[in-house]
Order: structure tokens, then sequence, then C-alpha cells
């Protein structure tokens, strides 16, 4: 799954100092409207450049998502300058995030971005303790998986930091046939997906749309998904299943095996894929990745036992 970006641009030409008062002084000013959920406030505080590149009803969007998963912005703390653009560690609720802005002449945001804060928090246990089966059927590929930033670009998430990807591959090594320009073009796309162990049904979201491949909504970056937790407190998230084919409600209790929904194409995903992971807690804002591990599993056709795949992997379930 893709950062969680609220903003970012490019950068227009202007000056700036770091921990320079035109900076903290527009950063208060953000922190008073987001924190009143005034998004026509944050809004006015943009370049024109900016505000031509964001619109109102984008930024109240955003806003509003922000405040879903994060809730009120508590402190910020300047990091690091690097020419024009300043960094700060920021502080919310539920959760922090890194920040970089730049200011234009008049103090008004010119560049804005926020990015996953990094940490080297411990999880409360390091590897799942049960027995987990794939979450699909046939030959699926691993496109993201491993503890590097060159295997795994999720590395630098507090609660996806051993996050997996998973897509299907056709002829040529493809993801898809005819256009692609079509979710069902992709070999992925409808795929049933499946419970990989017995397990509670913590959460469930549905009813967000599936994106046309090549664009994202960052601001539902699950799309539909569904977290299981098992009786050993391990959390795990399925993110991005097509719309309204998820089967489970919050409260089930689900088995080995047992049908879930289908593989999609909703949330911050540019093509249909199955995006898993196991983290310490119930909330993905504030919960630590824990790596994961499978049962059995055929990886690049060979039989492998305790495994968690890396980036390239072909794997399937050892019956297939």
């Amino acid at each position: 799954m893709k950062k969680l970006i609220f903003i970012t641009l490019v950068l227009s030409h202007c000056l700036g100092r770091a921990q320079a008062p035109e900076y903290l002084a527009a950063l208060e000013k953000f922190q008073t409207h987001y924190n009143s959920e005034d998004a026509e406030a944050v809004f006015n505080l943009f370049s024109q450049s900016m505000q031509q590149s964001v619109n109102l009803p984008t930024t109240t969007q955003i806003v509003n998502s922000f405040q879903q998963r994060f809730g009120d912005l508590m402190s910020f703390s300047f990091k690091s300058e690097e020419g024009i653009t300043e960094t700060y560690n920021v502080h919310f609720e539920r959760g922090k995030q890194s920040m970089r802005i730049s200011l234009d002449s008049n103090g008004k945001f010119s560049g804005l971005l926020f990015k996953p804060f990094e940490d080297n928090s411990k999880a409360k246990i390091e590897r799942n303790l049960t027995e987990l089966a794939l979450p699909f059927k046939g030959n699926w590929f691993t496109v993201w998986g491993g503890d590097t930033k060159a295997q795994n670009y999720h590395v630098i998430d507090r609660a996806q930091r051993h996050a997996f990807d998973f897509l299907i591959l056709g002829k040529n090594n493809k993801t898809y046939e005819r256009s692609g320009t079509r979710n069902e073009d992709y070999y992925a796309f409808g795929k049933p997906l499946y419970a990989v162990c017995e397990a509670e049904v913590i959460a469930v979201t549905t009813g967000v749309e599936d994106n046309k491949p090549g664009a994202m909504n960052p601001s539902q970056p699950l799309g539909n998904s569904v977290i299981l937790k098992t009786d050993k407190n391990e959390y795990i998230v399925y993110a991005h299943f097509e719309e309204g084919t998820i089967k489970v409600k919050e409260g089930d209790r689900v088995r080995k095996g047992q049908f879930l929904g289908n593989c999609g194409n909703s949330g911050n995903s540019s093509e249909p894929h199955l995006h898993l992971h196991i983290q310490d807690g119930a909330d993905i804002y504030s919960a630590i990745g824990v790596k994961c591990y499978f049962e059995k599993l055929l990886v690049n056709g060979e039989l492998k036992r305790d495994y968690s795949p890396v980036k390239l992997d072909r794997i399937a379930p050892l019956n297939e």
C-alpha cells in the first residue's frame, strides 16, 4: 500500500530560514484551523499556485480524513532544514507524522507534505505465533515484501513495516490483459480472498468505490478492508477488497480458509492487489507491525515452511 500523503506539490521559489518566525506563525495558524475542522480557513493559508493545484473540496476531504484518523494536532517540533523546506515532527492525538513545509514571500504555504513518522519502536511480539495459511488460491506474485526499503517500501511505516502487496502475473509477466484500463483486465481483480486462520472480525470497512487503474484514493487508504484478531492478539489487516464483496461483519468468528471477499482496487491502490500485514494492536495509526510467516507454501516451486515472502517471490498454497 502507498504511503499516506496529505498534499505534495512542486515547491515554488520563496525565502525561508530554519525555525523562522513566519514558519512558526504559519504552523500555529494551520494547527488552529485544522483542530477547528475549518477546511476553508486551511485552504486560505495556501498560496495562489497551491490553491490551483488543490481545490477547496479536496482540502475539505483531506482535513476530514486526517481528523477521523489522527484527531487533533497537539504539537510540532522542528527537525531539519533543506533549502527552502523545513521538516517537523508532528504529534496528533492518535499518532505521529513527519511534516515538510515551504512558504512564499507572503507567508502562504507553497508546499506541504505529510508522511508517516519513521521510528524504531518494537512491537509487542516480533512475529506471528498463530500458524497461518496463504489468503488466496493459485499462484500469486510478491510485489513488496521483506525487511529493507529496496524489498519493501512499507518498512518506513510503523504499522505496515512488514506488510505484503500481492498480485497475479499472466502472460509476458504482465498483471493484466487487453488494454489494462479496466479493473476487469487485471488477473487479480475479483479473485476470492480467505481467512489465514481462525479469528474474530474486529473491523470491516465497506462502501469504498474501486479506483480506475492508475488512480488512487489516499483519503481512504485501506479501501474496503477487514481486520482479524487472533486468540494470541495478532491483528491481521486485509486491504483493497472489491466494493460490495465482503461477506463478513464485525463480531463474526471466522475459520481458516473462510471466504472474506474479492480482491479489488479500492483505497490507496493503483491496480488490483491484496495488501496484507500483521500489527500488534487494533488501531492502524498507533500499532506496530509484526513480521508475518506462513506455515507452508510453495515459493518459486519449492516447498517452504514457516516462511515470510520477499519481493519477487512467486507463491502458492501447497496443494496447488
